[in-house]
């Protein structure tokens, strides 16, 4: 076996591990892939909140501890399924129109191309500093701990970055048996497929298969988010993914699977917090256009406001506990304050601009616009919060490069694609949800 089958097969170990591990926490047995999707992104989000409590119960020995949990899900997962097993029932075959093959074709090739981009081209600047190096001080340290390489305290700042990329990558590696920064690119290709499972899955439970298979082309061939920094190693692409398993819920209207998902934004990049925060306040405001409160109100909101609030919590303490200063940022003093204040033109002006450029975005922003507008007026209540909150992310985001201490034009070029590359799933969501309204007569 090659060593890029063998990483491939490790890979594909885990993410069943990791989806044993969500069936466990969901209550559920997954049912098709869009509800194994689900589940596997819950498993990853709770190990890697999990992380950061077994550092400090398990010093040295949290990462063993995970690799036992996770091996112990998926074989209570395969007992499952072996005591249960029931004669299949007839085997459907699913007609699907021209476009809609052609569509699915479209998909397959772009995830071939992602995984031959991925396996071929070296990790990238953040993915080896950041996220690989963070894996390997995980691999060796066996937990999260307060130290980075011997006498490099400038970049001490990278322990703040969430766990949930190095945690996939040194589990990885222990299962391959050593630790080799070119072994850990096989870890991107789950997320790649699981945005695409997310998006497909929310469409179709609002739209027909063609159009849903269409939102999820639209996205596969996405230039950020198949090339470049995502075959690279960068996080921002399993960012994406947990948003769009977050949309993906939503559409779904599976409330089980979707606080642990925006939980789960808490653990793949810092601006995730900023995120979960966004998607908490588009739920209570979704919730009262709906007018759901009753009288007698259900547990379900305040279970998912505990699990939400427990992701957040975790995410808290450990930035409290490393104590780590953000040397990329100026203190909200007085003075940066009103620096800010002066920067926000200018700092706007180039953000609208990094969302512009056809040959990273195509026409997706300005179709994100025009969708929205149309949802605001005509949508239902999901569709305008949906359309808000993605909105107001990609403005609220904007706010760290008003106190960044980078050059600003620099920070903004090289940060602000990336942080919309978050967003994207969402924002094809929308566009297709919005193509849908068009053509219909306005709900509420």
């Amino acid at each position: 076996m090659t060593a890029a089958a063998a990483g491939l097969a490790a890979t594909a170990l885990l993410v069943a591990a990791f989806t044993a591990a969500g069936e466990l926490v969901l209550g559920r047995a997954s049912r098709g892939l869009v509800s194994a999707n689900a589940a596997f992104l819950t498993g990853m989000a709770v190990a890697a909140a999990a992380l950061f409590p077994l550092s400090l119960l398990a010093r040295g020995a949290a990462l063993s501890v995970e690799l036992g949990l996770l091996a112990a899900c998926l074989a209570a997962a395969a007992v499952r399924r072996l005591r249960g097993r029931r004669p299949a029932p007839p085997h459907r075959r699913a007609e699907l129109d021209p476009w809609t093959a052609a569509a699915l074709a479209g998909i397959l090739v772009a995830v071939g191309c992602f995984l031959a981009l991925d396996l071929r081209h070296d990790l990238h600047w953040d993915g080896l500093v950041i996220w690989a190096s963070k894996a390997q001080v995980l691999f060796h340290e066996g937990s999260l701990g307060r130290a980075w390489y011997p006498d490099d305290a400038y970049e001490l700042r990278h322990l703040r970055y969430p766990p949930l990329v190095p945690l996939f990558e040194a589990l990885l590696l222990c299962v391959r048996g050593r630790f080799d920064f070119d072994l850990v690119k096989p870890v991107f290709v789950p997320f790649y497929v699981s945005l695409l499972v997310s998006i497909f899955g929310g469409l179709r439970a609002v739209a027909s298969t063609r159009l849903a298979m269409t939102g999820a082309l639209l996205l596969a061939f996405l230039p950020l988010l198949s090339t470049r920094h995502s075959a690279g190693g960068y996080a921002d692409m399993p960012q994406a993914a947990f948003v769009a398993g977050v949309v993906g819920a939503a559409l779904r209207r599976d409330d089980d699977a979707l606080a642990w998902l925006v939980g789960g934004l808490t653990t793949v990049k810092a601006e995730g917090t900023i995120l979960a925060v966004i998607a908490c306040a588009a739920a209570l405001l979704y919730r009262r256009l709906e007018r759901r409160a009753t009288p007698a109100p259900s547990r379900r909101p305040w279970k998912a406001a505990a699990v939400i609030a427990g992701f957040l919590a975790v995410r808290l303490t450990y930035l409290r506990w490393l104590a780590v200063p953000d040397l990329e940022y100026s203190a909200p003093d007085a003075v940066h304050l009103t620096e800010a204040l002066h920067r926000i033109r200018h700092v706007a002006r180039l953000c609208f601009e990094a969302a512009l450029p056809p040959r990273r975005w195509g026409l997706l922003w300005p179709a994100f616009a025009a969708a929205a507008l149309v949802l605001l007026r005509r949508g239902s209540a999901l569709e305008r919060c949906l359309a808000g909150a993605t909105a107001a992310a990609g403005a609220i985001l904007i706010a760290p490069f008003l106190f960044t201490t980078w050059p600003l034009e620099l920070h903004v070029a090289q940060a602000y694609p990336r942080l919309l590359e978050q967003l994207a799933p969402a924002a094809v969501a929308v566009a297709v949800l919005g193509w849908i309204r068009a053509q219909s007569p306005a709900m509420g």
